[in-house]
């Protein structure tokens, strides 16, 4: 009989591929996922599908039982103040649901997608944050996706103490096809229709999406107990990434950088729409933690994952954002 895998999440960009790719590896899938929720990449296999909400013990409880493995992908990226009570619920209460059922059920190990977010941003550009890095409380605490990131790590830690073995992928900026949410391809729509002609002055570390589910793959093969592992291929200045995208799209180049005098200025103004925008329980397009980021280097070292697992990233950038391109084109977003 053939081991029972579990997936949530599964109609997200990571959740999706790694179920395509498991499916067509003759594996036993089952998927936990929100109702009336779906992803192309899902057409034409064969897996079942359980929906309900990694929130709600009950429907984790039900998806959970019987399996032997289980992908804990479910997750939220957002920004937004108005976005914090879904975040944590998600990434913690959620997050400790699926390791709590999976303890209860004797599942033989999960494996949790993370974010390098969870781990912070580097001070130093030159000096890229690995997994022992401390988490800045004073700084990131308000930030909710990073701090309900960080939490949820810190609970499979505890869980792994207890007896579960569970690990963690922690990947950096994702770039690929099955980006059907446009998290990345908003940028690239600005970039084809002209609507970006400035680059912020900082950067991050990338990697593709083929690379981040063969990343869950060897950590739930070769990972130990209560490890977290960072994923990053190359680290790239927002005005060289935007450039090697608009090159994809055959379009001119971006050749202006902000000035870093301005983001306090920027962040200032953002927290004025933000607040505003809250009052009439909207979110705003921007808000300040979003643009932040973007004069911040985000890079980190994947050191361990390559040594430890033998991790070797194997799409390029700009591999991975041809294949992006070619996705947001056949689902017509671009």
């Amino acid at each position: 009989m053939r081991d029972k895998i579990l997936i949530t999440g599964a109609s997200g960009c990571v959740g999706s591929s790694l179920v395509k790719r498991l499916v067509e590896q003759g594996h036993d899938v089952r998927c936990l996922d929100l109702s009336n929720t779906w992803h192309p990449f899902l057409d034409n296999l064969s897996f079942e599908m359980v929906r309900g909400s990694i929130t709600n013990i009950k429907d984790v409880e039900k998806a959970v039982k019987g399996c032997d493995y289980v992908y804990q992908v479910a997750g939220f990226v957002s920004y937004n103040v108005n976005d914090h009570k879904k975040m944590y619920d998600v990434h913690v209460n959620g997050v400790r649901n699926v390791l709590q059922a999976a303890k209860k059920y004797g599942v033989k190990k999960v494996v949790v997608t993370g974010s390098t977010a969870g781990i912070g941003i580097p001070k130093n550009k030159n000096l890229p944050l690995n997994e022992d890095a401390p988490f800045d409380f004073e700084k990131y605490r308000k930030v909710m996706y990073m701090y309900s990131k960080y939490l949820s790590m810190e609970d499979c830690k505890k869980f792994s103490k207890e007896g579960l073995h569970v690990s963690i992928v922690s990947p950096t900026t994702i770039y690929g096809q099955g980006d059907i949410t446009m998290h990345i391809g908003n940028t690239v729509k600005k970039i084809n229709e002209g609507m970006l002609n400035v680059a912020p002055p900082g950067g991050k570390a990338v990697v593709s999406i083929d690379d981040v589910v063969d990343a869950h793959l060897l950590v739930m093969k070769k990972g130990k107990s209560g490890e977290n592992y960072v994923f990053a291929d190359e680290f790239i200045p927002y005005q060289e990434m935007f450039n090697r995208i608009a090159i994809l799209l055959n379009k001119p180049p971006i050749t202006r950088v902000s000035s870093k005098w301005i983001l306090p200025f920027t962040k200032a103004y953002l927290s004025v729409v933000e607040k505003t925008m809250l009052f009439f329980n909207k979110n705003p397009k921007q808000s300040p933690h979003s643009v932040n980021f973007k004069f911040k280097y985000r890079y980190f070292d994947s050191t361990k994952a390559r040594k430890e697992l033998g991790w070797k990233p194997k799409v390029s950038f700009d591999e991975a954002m041809q294949k992006a391109i070619d996705f947001y084109k056949e689902q017509h977003l671009l």
